[in-house]
């Protein structure tokens, strides 16, 4: 019996795969049992199947006031039938400048050959009331882009390009494709999204879902309360989702990563969350028995007694020595590569790698699962309607001796013992065991960030030159953070981007000598120590010939920035956890007269402190900012604003020679 239970919730942002969903992307070409290449590919072109019920451009309907854009959307379609597992798509957009015809001229289809297979219905311009046809499949090229290269990832799509000929500003561009199939590995279930408000101004904006009567289906509306067209019907309910004159969504600028303004609704097929722990039990399976090179491994790692040291052993091993780079195409996108095969070619993806961690440490007799997060959504995660399209990341937690931990096996260059190892906050996860029935909490204690910057600064007098050292010493996240920028960044590079950071406020610095490196990765501090020589640190002023010295905390200045947006009725998002510390001694060739000041702002966002005294020819100065949440309510916003600045106005401080 199809049940639809159409829940209302908090704004939500949903996973790549299915905010892709209504975008000018889509997946193409033929199921196969071994990878497709690009000379496999030919364009299909055929009209849409039975079933479909296309909507069609009305130039009376279609007329619009809006300037001031290089395109104006008239009609965004999407027809799902899942027991046919077929999608239709069809899109007109109105050409508004000659730049508009530089971007929508060409059509781009980004597509996976290996299990599914792509159509063209159509593609034409509307002049005036006379339509050309543009689907010319010898313009049709198939390129595989790998755009996520650069994130060390490979998934074998490709792009099927269009290049229409003669698009001019005032033309309206018709067209409409269907794509056939599904990846295998979500076993069947459904899942997709619903958007009803884009980030544009669009006049109809549509989705038609066909549902084979005897599956249940589960919906909940994420900021909103659209409710569907319901057409019963014996074998096939259909529903309809169609929004006329939709005005473009409002955002704000420096939202929370947890939270998404954008309307949509979300169409899943599993229950609960125990259902998607089943369904990701299958994906973590190893039926293989593991290989001899790794079981002769893990026979080392058993001969360390102390249990907490074996794990971070077996931690460092898949972080350091496994490198990260994923080959998801097919199923690999989702289900995780076998760990003897892992093991012996020393690379995966963060599922690949997890699921050698939790492996190995069950092998040594530590309970571990791996843990299904999301990098986008956070602890808004607990908002959706349980589904598989919710995680984008997947960690490990494991436990010893009663303690729980939580690590990130694709995490590098990282330090500190098992206990001491940062994990970006992601606040809810599914792990990964038979026992698990909903989403867990997850704690964040561990590997807190802390910089503290201290600037020696030895000033000669009016034209003599100065001199500046800075030792910076990083602990937790920042740590690992530094660490991993000397290991991948030239040294040369770093040095002259420090250079730069200075040269602002006095253009005649130069590095003295090279920055001084000191590394103990088992408190996990990272120390860096700058020299600099200063000409002209004193600047005469063309007003009163007087000579001036200025310092600024722009560290500290770039943590107490203001967001675009003031009034606000969103939240906004503080970069959290964050504690950054700085201290400027400056020794003066003389003795110097300077007041003393000292004072705290407390805000439940931040910590702010400022302390400055003197003594003699030494004057030091000491800003400390800490955040306290990683977000500030609206209804507060004037309070937290009022605190910023007042923190903002105290950080410049200039020394005038008489």
């Amino acid at each position: 019996m199809l049940t639809v239970l159409i829940q209302f919730g908090f704004p939500g942002r949903w996973s790549s795969r299915l905010r892709n969903a209504f975008c000018l992307i889509a997946f193409a070409g033929q199921v196969s049992g071994a990878e497709v290449s690009g000379a496999d590919l030919k364009p299909v072109v055929g009209p849409p199947s039975g079933w479909v019920k296309p909507q069609f451009y009305d130039q009376r309907s279609a007329m619009t006031n809006e300037s001031g854009t290089d395109q104006h959307w008239f009609l965004r379609e999407k027809q799902i039938n899942v027991a046919e597992n077929e999608t239709f798509f069809h899109f007109i957009r109105q050409i508004r400048t000659l730049a508009g015809v530089q971007s929508g001229a060409n059509l781009a289809i980004d597509f996976n050959p290996n299990y599914q297979s792509l159509t063209f219905h159509w593609a034409r311009v509307w002049r005036g009331a006379d339509h050309l046809d543009r689907l010319d499949t010898n313009q049709i090229k198939f390129v595989r882009q790998e755009k996520d290269l650069d994130q060390f990832l490979l998934n074998g799509e490709y792009s099927a390009v269009l290049v229409m000929d003669d698009v001019r500003v005032g033309d309206v561009v018709d067209y409409a494709y269907s794509i056939k199939g599904e990846n295998p590995v979500f076993a069947g279930k459904f899942s997709t999204a619903v958007p009803v408000q884009l980030d544009e101004p669009i006049d109809r904006l549509t989705t038609r879902l066909l549902w084979p009567a005897q599956r249940r289906l589960y919906a909940k509306a994420h900021g909103c309360s659209v409710q569907p067209i319901v057409i019963p019907g014996k074998t096939t309910v259909e529903y309809l989702w169609d929004l006329r004159r939709q005005p473009a969504c409002p955002f704000e600028d420096s939202l929370p990563a947890w939270c998404d303004p954008t309307p949509w609704v979300q169409l899943s097929e599993f229950r609960t969350w125990a259902e998607v722990n089943q369904w990701a039990l299958t994906l973590f399976q190893t039926a293989s028995p593991l290989s001899p090179e790794l079981l002769q491994k893990i026979a080392e790692w058993k001969r360390i007694g102390d249990r907490q040291l074996r794990a971070l052993t077996v931690l460092r091993f898949v972080q350091d020595e496994v490198r990260y780079f994923g080959v998801e195409i097919g199923a690999s996108s989702v289900k995780p590569a076998d760990p003897s095969t892992v093991f012996a070619r020393r690379f995966g993806d963060c599922k690949d790698k997890a699921l050698l961690f939790v492996t190995i440490l069950r092998a040594l007799g530590i309970e571990a699962y791996p843990v299904l997060v999301s990098m986008e959504t956070h602890r808004a995660v607990e908002d959706w309607h349980p589904t598989a399209d919710a995680f984008d990341h997947c960690i490990a937690t494991l436990r010893i001796d009663g303690q729980t931990y939580w690590v990130d096996p694709t995490a590098g260059y990282q330090g500190g013992s098992l206990g001491d190892r940062y994990l970006l906050n992601y606040e809810r996860g599914l792990v990964i065991s038979p026992t698990t029935t909903g989403l867990t909490t997850i704690t964040q204690a561990a590997g807190l960030p802390r910089t503290t910057t201290t600037e020696y600064f030895r000033l000669g007098r009016k034209t003599e030159s100065s001199s500046l050292k800075v030792l910076t010493v990083y602990e937790g996240r920042d740590a690992d953070y530094e660490r991993a920028l000397f290991a991948t960044a030239k040294r040369s590079d770093i040095e002259k981007a420090d250079t730069h950071f200075y040269a602002d406020l006095y253009p005649g610095i130069k590095m003295a000598s090279p920055i001084d490196v000191d590394d103990d990765s088992q408190k996990n501090q990272f120390q860096t120590t700058e020299y600099y020589t200063i000409d002209g640190a004193w600047k005469r002023s063309d007003k009163d010939s007087r000579y001036r010295c200025d310092f600024y905390p722009s560290t500290i200045a770039a943590l107490l920035k203001k967001p675009m947006d003031a009034q606000r009725v969103l939240p906004l998002g503080v970069r959290f956890p964050e504690n950054q510390i700085l201290r400027t001694e400056i020794i003066l060739p003389e003795a110097w007269p300077a007041d003393a000041d000292s004072w705290t702002i407390s805000d439940p966002a931040f910590y702010f402190k400022k302390d400055s005294r003197s003594q003699g020819g030494r004057i030091v100065m000491q800003f400390e900012y800490r955040s306290l949440a990683d977000s500030v309510p609206p209804e507060r916003m004037a309070e937290y604003l009022q605190r910023i600045t007042q923190a903002s106005d105290s950080l410049g401080y200039r020394l005038t020679w008489q």
